[in-house]
Protein backbone atom coordinates (compact mmCIF):
# COMPACT_ATOMS: atom_id res chain seq x y z
CA UNK A 1 0.00 0.00 0.00
CA UNK A 2 1.21 3.79 -1.06
CA UNK A 3 2.07 5.41 1.75
CA UNK A 4 0.37 9.71 2.80
CA UNK A 5 3.18 10.72 1.58
CA UNK A 6 3.03 8.76 -1.68
CA UNK A 7 -0.87 9.37 -2.02
CA UNK A 8 -0.17 13.54 -1.50
CA UNK A 9 2.15 13.79 -3.96
CA UNK A 10 -0.10 11.62 -6.46
CA UNK A 11 -2.86 13.88 -5.59
CA UNK A 12 -1.11 17.02 -6.03
CA UNK A 13 0.38 15.78 -9.16
CA UNK A 14 -3.69 15.13 -10.59
CA UNK A 15 -4.10 19.21 -9.84
CA UNK A 16 -1.05 20.23 -11.11
CA UNK A 17 -2.10 18.74 -14.37
CA UNK A 18 -5.32 20.27 -14.61
CA UNK A 19 -4.11 23.40 -13.38
CA UNK A 20 -1.70 23.28 -16.81
CA UNK A 21 -4.27 23.65 -19.38
CA UNK A 22 -3.13 21.51 -21.89
CA UNK A 23 -6.54 18.75 -21.49
CA UNK A 24 -4.95 16.33 -19.47
CA UNK A 25 -6.66 15.44 -16.20
CA UNK A 26 -6.77 12.25 -14.06
CA UNK A 27 -10.35 11.33 -13.27
CA UNK A 28 -10.10 10.76 -9.46
CA UNK A 29 -13.86 8.66 -8.97
CA UNK A 30 -11.94 6.51 -11.56
CA UNK A 31 -9.00 6.41 -9.45
CA UNK A 32 -10.66 5.78 -5.95
CA UNK A 33 -13.18 3.02 -7.73
CA UNK A 34 -13.33 -0.90 -7.36
CA UNK A 35 -12.92 -1.64 -11.09
CA UNK A 36 -9.40 -1.36 -12.61
CA UNK A 37 -9.19 1.78 -15.05
CA UNK A 38 -6.79 1.72 -18.15
CA UNK A 39 -4.09 3.05 -17.66
CA UNK A 40 -3.19 7.05 -18.97
CA UNK A 41 0.17 8.52 -18.77
CA UNK A 42 0.26 12.51 -19.04
CA UNK A 43 3.89 14.43 -18.71
CA UNK A 44 4.77 17.20 -17.10
CA UNK A 45 8.27 18.49 -16.89
CA UNK A 46 9.57 15.03 -18.00
CA UNK A 47 7.68 13.17 -15.53
CA UNK A 48 4.95 10.31 -16.84
CA UNK A 49 1.88 9.80 -14.04
CA UNK A 50 -0.42 6.94 -14.33
CA UNK A 51 -3.54 6.15 -12.50
CA UNK A 52 -3.02 3.64 -9.96
CA UNK A 53 -6.03 1.04 -7.95
CA UNK A 54 -5.58 1.17 -4.39
CA UNK A 55 -8.16 -1.39 -3.92
CA UNK A 56 -6.21 -4.35 -5.69
CA UNK A 57 -2.44 -3.29 -4.96
CA UNK A 58 0.15 -5.48 -6.91
CA UNK A 59 1.83 -7.64 -4.32
CA UNK A 60 4.00 -10.01 -5.89
CA UNK A 61 7.06 -8.40 -8.06
CA UNK A 62 7.88 -9.08 -11.54
CA UNK A 63 11.19 -10.92 -10.06
CA UNK A 64 9.16 -12.83 -7.94
CA UNK A 65 6.58 -13.68 -10.74
CA UNK A 66 9.58 -14.85 -12.96
CA UNK A 67 11.23 -16.80 -10.12
CA UNK A 68 7.67 -18.84 -9.45
CA UNK A 69 7.04 -19.12 -13.91
CA UNK A 70 10.77 -20.67 -14.01
CA UNK A 71 9.85 -23.31 -11.17
CA UNK A 72 6.69 -23.73 -12.57
CA UNK A 73 8.00 -24.06 -16.07
CA UNK A 74 9.91 -27.05 -14.58
CA UNK A 75 7.12 -28.65 -12.94
CA UNK A 76 5.55 -28.88 -16.94
CA UNK A 77 9.03 -30.43 -18.44
CA UNK A 78 8.58 -33.00 -15.13
CA UNK A 79 4.84 -33.85 -15.60
CA UNK A 80 5.64 -34.60 -19.52
CA UNK A 81 7.58 -37.18 -18.59
CA UNK A 82 5.40 -38.86 -15.15
CA UNK A 83 1.78 -38.53 -16.40
CA UNK A 84 2.14 -40.32 -19.89
CA UNK A 85 3.49 -43.17 -17.66
CA UNK A 86 0.20 -42.80 -15.68
CA UNK A 87 -2.36 -41.93 -18.69
CA UNK A 88 -0.54 -44.85 -20.95
CA UNK A 89 -1.02 -41.48 -23.46
CA UNK A 90 1.33 -38.68 -24.73
CA UNK A 91 0.92 -35.77 -22.52
CA UNK A 92 1.84 -32.39 -23.31
CA UNK A 93 1.63 -29.34 -20.72
CA UNK A 94 3.02 -25.56 -21.32
CA UNK A 95 2.86 -22.95 -18.79
CA UNK A 96 1.24 -20.33 -21.07
CA UNK A 97 -0.03 -17.31 -19.12
CA UNK A 98 0.63 -15.86 -15.39
CA UNK A 99 -0.87 -12.77 -13.33
CA UNK A 100 -2.37 -12.00 -10.02
CA UNK A 101 -5.53 -10.80 -9.01
CA UNK A 102 -8.19 -11.74 -5.86
CA UNK A 103 -9.00 -15.75 -5.97
CA UNK A 104 -12.75 -14.71 -5.57
CA UNK A 105 -12.50 -13.10 -9.08
CA UNK A 106 -11.19 -15.86 -10.99
CA UNK A 107 -13.18 -18.26 -9.41
CA UNK A 108 -16.38 -16.69 -10.84
CA UNK A 109 -14.91 -17.61 -14.49
CA UNK A 110 -14.46 -20.88 -13.65
CA UNK A 111 -16.58 -23.67 -15.27
CA UNK A 112 -19.23 -25.05 -12.79
CA UNK A 113 -18.06 -29.02 -13.05
CA UNK A 114 -14.51 -28.04 -12.35
CA UNK A 115 -12.80 -30.31 -9.15
CA UNK A 116 -10.50 -27.73 -7.15
CA UNK A 117 -7.55 -30.18 -5.73
CA UNK A 118 -6.41 -28.02 -2.53
CA UNK A 119 -2.41 -28.63 -1.39
CA UNK A 120 -0.74 -28.14 1.61
CA UNK A 121 3.28 -26.94 0.80
CA UNK A 122 4.85 -27.60 4.18
CA UNK A 123 6.52 -26.16 6.08
CA UNK A 124 4.63 -23.32 4.03
CA UNK A 125 1.62 -21.49 5.46
CA UNK A 126 -1.92 -21.96 4.05
CA UNK A 127 -2.58 -24.15 0.58
CA UNK A 128 -2.20 -23.91 -2.87
CA UNK A 129 -5.48 -24.68 -5.37
CA UNK A 130 -5.00 -26.77 -8.69
CA UNK A 131 -7.33 -27.36 -10.96
CA UNK A 132 -8.22 -28.68 -14.60
CA UNK A 133 -10.20 -27.89 -17.27
CA UNK A 134 -13.64 -30.08 -17.62
CA UNK A 135 -12.72 -31.46 -20.78
CA UNK A 136 -8.92 -32.30 -19.68
CA UNK A 137 -10.84 -34.04 -16.55
CA UNK A 138 -12.85 -36.22 -19.05
CA UNK A 139 -9.81 -37.18 -21.18
CA UNK A 140 -8.02 -38.31 -18.23
CA UNK A 141 -10.56 -40.10 -17.06
CA UNK A 142 -10.99 -42.15 -20.09
CA UNK A 143 -7.34 -42.91 -19.82
CA UNK A 144 -7.32 -44.49 -15.83
CA UNK A 145 -10.59 -46.37 -16.94
CA UNK A 146 -8.60 -47.59 -19.96
CA UNK A 147 -11.76 -46.84 -22.17
CA UNK A 148 -13.12 -44.45 -24.80
CA UNK A 149 -16.10 -42.34 -24.19
CA UNK A 150 -18.11 -41.32 -27.61
CA UNK A 151 -19.28 -37.81 -28.57
CA UNK A 152 -22.59 -38.23 -26.76
CA UNK A 153 -21.35 -39.38 -23.77
CA UNK A 154 -18.72 -36.22 -23.32
CA UNK A 155 -21.03 -34.01 -22.49
CA UNK A 156 -20.87 -32.20 -19.65
CA UNK A 157 -21.78 -33.99 -16.50
CA UNK A 158 -20.97 -33.90 -12.38
CA UNK A 159 -17.98 -35.73 -11.61
CA UNK A 160 -19.34 -38.72 -9.39
CA UNK A 161 -17.58 -39.82 -6.32
CA UNK A 162 -15.36 -42.33 -8.46
CA UNK A 163 -14.52 -39.97 -10.58
CA UNK A 164 -13.18 -37.77 -7.87
CA UNK A 165 -11.15 -40.03 -6.27
CA UNK A 166 -9.45 -41.15 -9.58
CA UNK A 167 -8.42 -37.89 -10.23
CA UNK A 168 -7.52 -37.40 -6.72
CA UNK A 169 -5.12 -39.97 -7.12
CA UNK A 170 -3.70 -38.49 -10.30
CA UNK A 171 -2.68 -35.32 -8.47
CA UNK A 172 -1.33 -37.40 -5.52
CA UNK A 173 0.87 -38.93 -7.82
CA UNK A 174 1.88 -35.56 -9.52
CA UNK A 175 2.84 -34.18 -5.51
CA UNK A 176 6.53 -35.60 -6.16
CA UNK A 177 7.00 -33.65 -9.29
CA UNK A 178 5.63 -30.24 -7.47
CA UNK A 179 8.43 -30.77 -4.71
CA UNK A 180 11.34 -31.09 -7.34
CA UNK A 181 10.63 -28.08 -9.17
CA UNK A 182 10.47 -26.19 -5.99
CA UNK A 183 13.66 -27.90 -4.92
CA UNK A 184 15.81 -25.53 -5.89
CA UNK A 185 13.90 -22.49 -4.10
CA UNK A 186 12.70 -24.67 -1.18
CA UNK A 187 12.72 -27.72 0.43
CA UNK A 188 8.77 -28.30 0.84
CA UNK A 189 6.51 -32.01 1.55
CA UNK A 190 3.48 -31.30 -0.46
CA UNK A 191 0.29 -32.76 0.57
CA UNK A 192 -3.50 -33.44 -0.55
CA UNK A 193 -5.51 -31.92 1.80
CA UNK A 194 -8.89 -32.35 0.54
CA UNK A 195 -10.55 -32.18 -3.60
CA UNK A 196 -13.74 -30.89 -3.77
CA UNK A 197 -16.19 -29.40 -6.67
CA UNK A 198 -18.23 -27.05 -3.88
CA UNK A 199 -17.06 -23.71 -4.95
CA UNK A 200 -18.49 -22.10 -1.93
CA UNK A 201 -15.98 -24.83 0.37
CA UNK A 202 -12.99 -23.51 -1.60
CA UNK A 203 -14.22 -19.85 -1.34
CA UNK A 204 -14.74 -20.64 2.75
CA UNK A 205 -10.66 -21.81 2.63
CA UNK A 206 -8.94 -19.10 0.41
CA UNK A 207 -10.90 -16.04 1.34
CA UNK A 208 -10.39 -13.01 -0.47
CA UNK A 209 -6.73 -13.78 -0.83
CA UNK A 210 -4.66 -12.08 -3.22
CA UNK A 211 -3.14 -15.31 -5.59
CA UNK A 212 -1.01 -15.93 -8.15
CA UNK A 213 -2.77 -17.82 -11.06
CA UNK A 214 -0.57 -20.08 -13.39
CA UNK A 215 -2.14 -21.77 -16.67
CA UNK A 216 -0.79 -24.45 -18.57
CA UNK A 217 -2.40 -25.66 -21.68
CA UNK A 218 -2.55 -29.23 -21.82
CA UNK A 219 -3.04 -31.15 -24.83
CA UNK A 220 -4.12 -35.22 -24.79
CA UNK A 221 -5.21 -37.03 -27.93
CA UNK A 222 -5.67 -33.64 -30.20
CA UNK A 223 -7.67 -32.37 -26.90
CA UNK A 224 -6.75 -29.04 -25.48
CA UNK A 225 -7.61 -27.60 -22.20
CA UNK A 226 -5.72 -25.86 -19.48
CA UNK A 227 -4.35 -26.80 -15.59
CA UNK A 228 -4.08 -23.83 -13.28
CA UNK A 229 -2.50 -23.88 -10.06
CA UNK A 230 -3.53 -20.37 -7.92
CA UNK A 231 -0.77 -19.75 -4.82
CA UNK A 232 -1.77 -16.60 -2.42
CA UNK A 233 0.39 -14.33 -1.34
CA UNK A 234 0.81 -15.17 2.25
CA UNK A 235 2.28 -18.64 1.56
CA UNK A 236 5.09 -17.18 -0.98
CA UNK A 237 5.77 -14.27 1.98
CA UNK A 238 7.95 -16.36 3.84
CA UNK A 239 10.58 -17.07 1.46
CA UNK A 240 9.95 -13.84 -0.68
CA UNK A 241 13.76 -12.57 -0.45
CA UNK A 242 14.50 -16.21 -2.35
CA UNK A 243 12.09 -15.94 -5.23
CA UNK A 244 14.54 -13.78 -7.83
CA UNK A 245 15.53 -15.70 -11.07
CA UNK A 246 19.02 -15.80 -9.90
CA UNK A 247 18.27 -17.95 -6.69
CA UNK A 248 16.99 -20.46 -8.83
CA UNK A 249 19.11 -20.75 -11.60
CA UNK A 250 22.10 -21.13 -9.31
CA UNK A 251 19.93 -23.78 -7.22
CA UNK A 252 19.11 -23.14 -3.75
CA UNK A 253 21.90 -21.73 -1.06
CA UNK A 254 22.86 -24.45 1.10
CA UNK A 255 22.31 -23.95 4.71
CA UNK A 256 24.77 -22.54 6.67
CA UNK A 257 26.63 -25.29 8.81
CA UNK A 258 25.42 -25.43 12.65
CA UNK A 259 28.44 -24.06 14.70
CA UNK A 260 26.95 -26.85 17.83
CA UNK A 261 27.47 -29.75 14.93
CA UNK A 262 30.66 -28.40 13.57
CA UNK A 263 32.19 -28.69 17.34
CA UNK A 264 31.09 -32.13 17.80
CA UNK A 265 32.59 -33.01 14.27
CA UNK A 266 35.93 -31.88 15.59
CA UNK A 267 35.74 -33.52 18.59
CA UNK A 268 34.82 -36.69 17.32
CA UNK A 269 37.91 -35.86 14.69
CA UNK A 270 40.20 -35.70 17.83
CA UNK A 271 40.30 -38.95 18.64
CA UNK A 272 41.52 -40.23 15.06
CA UNK A 273 44.50 -41.64 14.89
CA UNK A 274 47.05 -40.90 12.06
CA UNK A 275 50.12 -42.17 11.37
CA UNK A 276 53.59 -40.08 11.75
CA UNK A 277 56.40 -40.31 10.04
CA UNK A 278 59.63 -38.62 9.97
CA UNK A 279 62.71 -39.23 7.22
CA UNK A 280 66.05 -39.78 8.17
CA UNK A 281 67.50 -39.48 4.83
CA UNK A 282 68.08 -41.59 2.25
CA UNK A 283 70.84 -43.48 0.06
CA UNK A 284 71.46 -45.65 -3.04
CA UNK A 285 73.33 -48.75 -2.96
CA UNK A 286 74.26 -51.61 -4.95
CA UNK A 287 72.58 -54.81 -4.69
CA UNK A 288 76.12 -56.72 -4.02
CA UNK A 289 76.85 -54.03 -0.83
CA UNK A 290 72.82 -54.87 0.36
CA UNK A 291 73.61 -58.45 0.87
CA UNK A 292 76.75 -57.85 2.48
CA UNK A 293 75.62 -55.97 4.77
CA UNK A 294 76.69 -56.77 8.15
CA UNK A 295 75.81 -55.80 12.42
CA UNK A 296 77.98 -52.60 13.17
CA UNK A 297 78.16 -51.37 9.18
CA UNK A 298 77.26 -48.03 9.02
CA UNK A 299 75.04 -46.74 6.01
CA UNK A 300 75.65 -42.51 5.31
CA UNK A 301 72.12 -40.95 3.98
CA UNK A 302 72.13 -37.51 2.27
CA UNK A 303 71.28 -35.86 5.00
CA UNK A 304 73.58 -34.37 7.75
CA UNK A 305 72.74 -32.98 11.69
CA UNK A 306 72.24 -29.77 10.96
CA UNK A 307 69.43 -30.32 8.26
CA UNK A 308 65.69 -30.16 8.69
CA UNK A 309 64.34 -33.60 8.35
CA UNK A 310 60.80 -33.98 6.67
CA UNK A 311 57.49 -34.88 8.86
CA UNK A 312 54.63 -36.72 6.96
CA UNK A 313 51.64 -36.62 8.50
CA UNK A 314 49.06 -39.36 6.89
CA UNK A 315 51.75 -40.20 4.01
CA UNK A 316 51.88 -36.52 3.41
CA UNK A 317 54.90 -33.82 3.43
CA UNK A 318 53.46 -31.62 6.43
CA UNK A 319 56.60 -30.48 8.24
CA UNK A 320 59.79 -29.67 8.96
CA UNK A 321 61.73 -31.04 12.08
CA UNK A 322 65.42 -31.19 14.11
CA UNK A 323 66.21 -34.20 15.22
CA UNK A 324 66.99 -34.73 19.44
CA UNK A 325 67.05 -36.88 22.52
CA UNK A 326 64.46 -36.79 25.61
CA UNK A 327 65.59 -39.09 28.03
CA UNK A 328 65.84 -42.18 26.65
CA UNK A 329 63.98 -41.94 23.27
CA UNK A 330 64.90 -40.74 19.93
CA UNK A 331 62.34 -37.39 19.27
CA UNK A 332 62.17 -34.23 16.45
CA UNK A 333 61.14 -30.99 17.30
CA UNK A 334 59.00 -29.15 14.67
CA UNK A 335 60.71 -25.84 13.06
CA UNK A 336 58.73 -25.02 10.47
CA UNK A 337 55.47 -25.99 8.29
CA UNK A 338 55.46 -26.62 4.50
CA UNK A 339 53.37 -24.98 2.01
CA UNK A 340 51.39 -26.81 -0.02
CA UNK A 341 51.85 -25.96 -3.36
CA UNK A 342 49.49 -23.87 -4.91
Amino acid sequence: MLTQAEIDALLSGAIELEKSGDGGSINLAELMGQTPAAPREKTEKGRNISTYNFWSPDRFSKEQMRAVELVHEDLAERLATSLPTILRTNLKPRMVHTEQGRFHDFLKDMPPNSLYHMIILAPLPGRIVLTFSPNIDRIMLEQLLGGKLSNLNRKDRPLTDIDQSLLRDLVENMLNDIKAAWSKVVSIEPTLEDSTINQHWVQMFMGNERVMCLTFEMTIQNTTGTMSIYIPFSTLKPIANDLNPHVWISGRKEKQIDPIARQIALENLHKVYLPVNVWLGSCQMRLREVLNLQVGDVIVLDTNIQQDLTVQVAHKDKFYARIGKVGKHLAVQITGKINEPA
